[in-house]
């Protein structure tokens, strides 16, 4: 049964806490969280700094303005001190101006302060504060805080694990035209772990996520088309997602094209194409499409019969824990010669180097 990816712990950033500590902020990369510090245009308010390069004022200016409790300007200091741009890095600065900005109402300071907490940059790491600060912006109609918040319910990160409440908050996200947060909230869907809102939202936010080229949402949805539920049945519309999902490094997806191809079941039967697909997936670790492609390198069937390849490939599964793969290899090794059996290890060796064609 396919485990549906229950997102990492983390943000995409491109600062460090310090020199040496490096974070894995997979969960929300995963999810399109977008965990920048950011800037407000400052020329809404001052006019006359339009005509001041394109990458902002000095940090003279900028010190003045600060002073004078200007909200956007306190907030991009603060991105400076930050990320150390035109000024020396310095988190707690960055944390004072944030605050400052926050009380007069500023939603990217907010989401900056989460950003903080969320990732302890200057801070103690709190994601059950960093919620607070990403809950403060959203209130203020922040899309991306809205996924982001999203995305610490569906994964229990300073917020109670709950769908239907990530579904909730992915949906207000959605309807601002947040692609991440169609994507998460049709995989949501797809997965069958929340209910829709209302008559037709479902299929809507399936569709959106799956054209927005998520891999998760189109491979899912293409196995729906596949299996006839709980959409109509549909093998030629399940093979344009499967093969988005595909192109856009979905493993699975190229696996079960491989077995559409090779047995039919609604599809062309193709066995040229059933092991194009396999080859896919067996270079990037899927135990079961190796095993496959072995078999069909044994027999030659969709490419050239080749012992070789047959062991090298049955042997990688059976690596796998795939049985039948081993007894496979076993019998091919009996038929080989020993030129041909030290050809298929050295050939096995050369593939072992590939990251990724052993799944972690």
């Amino acid at each position: 049964m396919r485990r549906i990816i229950a997102i990492p712990v983390a943000l995409l950033l491109i600062f460090a806490i310090n020199d040496f500590a490096k974070a894995d902020y997979g969960i929300y990369q995963k999810n399109g969280c977008r965990m920048e510090f950011r800037r407000t245009e400052i020329t809404r308010h001052h006019p006359d700094l339009a005509s001041m390069q394109t990458d902002g004022p000095t940090p003279e200016s900028y010190y003045g303005e600060a002073a004078d409790g200007d909200p956007d300007v306190m907030n991009n200091l603060g991105v400076d001190f930050a990320i150390g741009k035109r000024v020396p890095r310095n988190l707690h600065e960055a944390w004072k101006l944030f605050s400052m900005a926050v009380r007069q109402g500023l939603k990217e300071a907010s989401y900056n302060l989460g950003i903080m907490y969320a990732t302890g940059q200057g801070v103690a790491r709190s994601e059950a504060t960093a919620a607070r600060w990403f809950r403060a912006a959203a209130d203020h109609g922040d899309a991306e805080a809205e996924n982001t918040l999203g995305t610490m319910c569906e994964n229990g990160l300073g917020l109670p694990q709950g769908n239907a409440e990530a579904a909730s908050w992915y949906r207000l996200a959605a309807s601002k035209w947040h692609t991440a947060a169609q994507d998460n909230l049709g995989r949501l869907y797809l997965a069958r772990l929340a209910d829709p809102a209302g008559p037709g939202e479902k299929g809507r936010w399936e569709i959106l996520s799956a054209a927005n080229r998520a891999p998760e949402a189109a491979y899912l949805l293409g196995m729906e088309l596949i299996n006839g539920s709980p959409l109509p049945r549909d093998t030629a519309q399940a093979a344009v997602w499967l093969r988005l999902a595909a192109h856009e490094g979905d493993v699975e997806a190229a696996s079960q094209l491989g077995l559409a191809y090779e047995a039919g079941n609604g599809f062309p039967i193709d066995h040229g194409e059933a092991a194009r697909w396999y080859q896919l997936a067996a270079q990037q670790g899927n135990g079961d499409a190796q095993f496959r492609l072995g078999v069909m390198y044994a027999v030659g069937r969709g490419v050239p019969k080749d012992p070789v390849k047959a062991y090298a490939w049955l042997d990688i599964a059976a690596r796998q824990g795939i049985k039948e793969a081993a007894l496979k290899r076993d019998l091919i090794a009996g038929e080989m010669n020993r030129t041909s059996f030290y050809d298929a290890q050295r050939l096995k060796k050369e593939w072992l180097q590939i990251r990724g064609i052993i799944a972690r």
